[in-house]
């Protein structure tokens, strides 16, 4: 079976999760294929069965994966799809599920599959918990999330079909929930990159802007500076040598803990 596998990730949670759905489908004999998506892209080859793995933002997925799905062709032929997504909280997924859904059953796509894993927190901008866990803690939430999609991966291949439920965030009440969600997808992330600064401790070493997935940051003399592109990923922040870059309003970063997915290297290709 010819399996496509296509992913966007900030700091390394989504790509760990197709990574280890590859694993489960090349060990299985299949031919596996894994990229990043790209919204140059307007199809995707066809194959026995496609997969999407994004992460939430805002309990949404994020701009450049709406629009990338928006912007495929439609299948020729009825397309197999699957569509996992990371979280910090399963519960706190919101419509990142039934978004892809919409659009791509729009795309002439068999939704099989869809499920959230939990992977962790890299919002380490955020005014208020949860903020990224210790390294400890990361490591553990890691394995069991490694575990779930392992067990994912191998009842997509046994024909299982199942969908994710929504749920109402625990912390949030119907209406805030709704209105955190809509703030933030029309207006919120258009301006949220006008918040980031660095501290006196940036050096200009260029790192954040040489590895933005979106190259939404430009060097301006030896300071970074952001566009309306960014999509808030934190890759740029859980990532910077010197933990420079903070957001004002709140976002202040001294003393909070990074995190990326160990193995993660945005430096290089990382998804062979």
């Amino acid at each position: 079976m010819n399996i496509e596998l296509k992913y966007f990730t900030g700091t390394g949670n989504s790509l760990k999760v197709i990574k280890t759905c590859a694993s489960v489908f090349s060990g299985s004999g299949n031919n596996v294929k894994i990229s990043e998506i790209s919204t140059d892209e307007t199809t995707v080859p066809e194959s026995d069965l496609t997969g999407f793995c994004f992460p939430v933002y805002a309990f949404g997925i994020p701009r450049i994966c709406r629009q990338y799905l928006q912007g495929l062709e439609k299948f020729k032929n009825l397309q197999k799809v699957f569509v996992l997504i990371t979280a910090g909280d399963i519960d706190e997924s919101g419509y990142a599920t039934q978004e892809c859904e919409k659009i791509l059953s729009k795309k002439n796509c068999e939704i099989i599959y869809t499920d959230v894993i939990q992977m962790p927190v890299n919002w380490t901008t955020s005014p208020k918990p949860p903020f990224p866990p210790s390294k400890e803690e990361a490591l553990e939430i890691i394995v069991e999330g490694v575990a779930k999609t392992q067990n994912i991966a191998e009842e997509i291949l046994e024909g299982v079909k199942r969908k994710h439920s929504f749920n109402y965030p625990k912390r949030y009440s119907k209406i805030k929930f709704h209105w955190d969600y809509l703030i933030f997808k029309h207006l919120g992330i258009k301006h949220m990159w006008r918040l980031f600064n660095v501290y006196d401790t940036c050096n200009g070493c260029r790192l954040c802007s040489k590895i933005c997935p979106t190259n939404s940051i430009s060097m301006i003399g030896k300071k970074p500076i952001w566009n309306s592109t960014c999509e808030q990923c934190m890759r740029c922040v859980n990532f910077c040598p010197n933990e420079s870059i903070y957001q004002t309003q709140g976002g202040e970063t001294k003393g909070r803990n990074r995190y990326y997915e160990p193995g993660f290297n945005p430096r290089h290709n990382d998804h062979k």
